[in-house]
């Protein structure tokens, strides 16, 4: 079954999670040191975080910390407990002597930023996320807090160029995707959202979130088209988008309006013949995003409107599996229509989900060029 085996690699994207969470805390003991019971309260402790029972958690980080007073991360742990358990004031004194350690990295500044917001005191978390961004400018997570902070102001251009910017310095955190997807995706400006969306889905192909932005670009896709309309069918990009310089100049087209034509040509096979169309299925989406990457392809655009995303589709045709990539990226838009394919279609999808799990993956261990995000340096 389709959803089940997502289900089994969500599974697995939480022990990943463990696993890693885990290393941090082996580290190189004196002889004095039990290794042992220092690296087993630490687990136990993760443990029960992961069930959410902080209390008990910090029973046994404290018995880490009696061990190993000198290893802050332990500190830094007790911390999020408190935080879980909503003792912020708390949180807040015991992250205050460490959240500058090297050891924390980035996360210090954040953790703490974070309680001052909960607490509803921007004055203090604000300059927290700008100091930790002198120290770290390299910090996905800290140009999401500072986007996510001008978008509660309702500064979506100023959210959206931190969160952009986020996604150049730190390419494998996928919180600024994830956050451009779902913030963009009621503006007029949809573009970003699909893009980074499906971004964001090739980046955290196993999670809650995963099933979150699939169902959204669903929406998303069939929110912009309104195939029919007499005056503006398409619905992708503010006009602002659309008057933008092309890559020649003032008079070339530019990517928006290449993309907004494009999808108007690919979807025209679904025009009613009255009125104006609600929806279109997930084949028939699946339908209109092949068709619109063979018209992308042959005009090409691949080479006009450097884009990676594009790129990785052509990746994904050569192999064969470009429809069932569609298929993957909208499964959750509608669960019983891809319940229905896969079960038509077993063998090839199974085939698609092997090659794109172990034989091939889109890098983000680099910047990535989306056209639209590509001069944000």
């Amino acid at each position: 079954m389709f959803f089940t085996v997502l289900t089994a690699i969500e599974s697995m994207m939480r022990l990943l999670t463990f696993t890693v969470v885990a290393l941090v805390f082996t580290f190189p003991l004196a002889a004095q040191i039990d290794t042992a019971k220092v690296e087993k309260a630490a687990r136990d402790a993760v443990n029960l975080m992961d069930r959410n029972l902080p209390d008990k958690a910090i029973e046994h980080w404290d018995v880490a910390i009696g061990l190993r007073p000198d290893f802050v991360p332990y500190r830094y742990e007790r911390a999020i407990c408190h935080v879980m358990a909503e003792r912020y004031d708390v949180a807040i004194q015991q992250l205050l002597p460490i959240y500058r350690e090297p050891d924390l990295f980035d996360r210090g500044y954040q953790l703490l930023g974070n309680c001052f917001d909960i607490k509803g005191d921007s004055s203090k978390s604000l300059p927290l996320y700008r100091e930790g961004l002198k120290a770290f400018p390299n910090s996905g997570r800290l140009h999401y807090e500072l986007g996510a902070s001008a978008y509660l102001n309702l500064e979506i251009d100023r959210a959206l160029a931190f969160w952009v910017r986020g996604t150049k310095v730190e390419p494998g955190f996928a919180t600024n995707y994830y956050w451009i997807a779902k913030a963009m995706g009621p503006t007029d400006d949809r573009i970003w959202s699909v893009l980074y969306g499906e971004l964001f889905l090739n980046l955290e192909p196993g999670t809650a979130r995963t099933k979150e932005i699939s169902e959204q670009l669903y929406r998303v896709w069939n929110a912009a088209m309104e195939l029919g309309h007499e005056n503006d069918p398409i619905n992708f990009c503010s006009d602002k988008l659309l008057e933008a310089p092309g890559p020649s100049g003032p008079t070339s087209m530019n990517f928006a309006t290449a993309f907004e034509f494009t999808v108007a040509t690919s979807s025209q096979g679904y025009i009613p013949e009255e009125g104006v169309l609600d929806h279109l299925s997930i084949e028939e989406l699946v339908d209109t995003r092949y068709r619109f990457f063979k018209g992308w392809q042959s005009a090409g655009y691949l080479e006009t409107y450097p884009n990676d995303l594009f790129d990785w589709h052509a990746e994904i045709d050569k192999a064969g599996y470009l429809r069932e990539y569609f298929w993957w990226t909208l499964a959750y838009g509608d669960p019983k229509a891809m319940q229905q394919h896969y079960d038509g279609n077993t063998t090839n999808f199974d085939n698609f989900m092997a090659w794109i799990g172990t034989s091939k993956e889109l890098p983000f261990d680099s910047p990535l060029c989306v056209t639209l995000g590509c001069s944000e340096d």
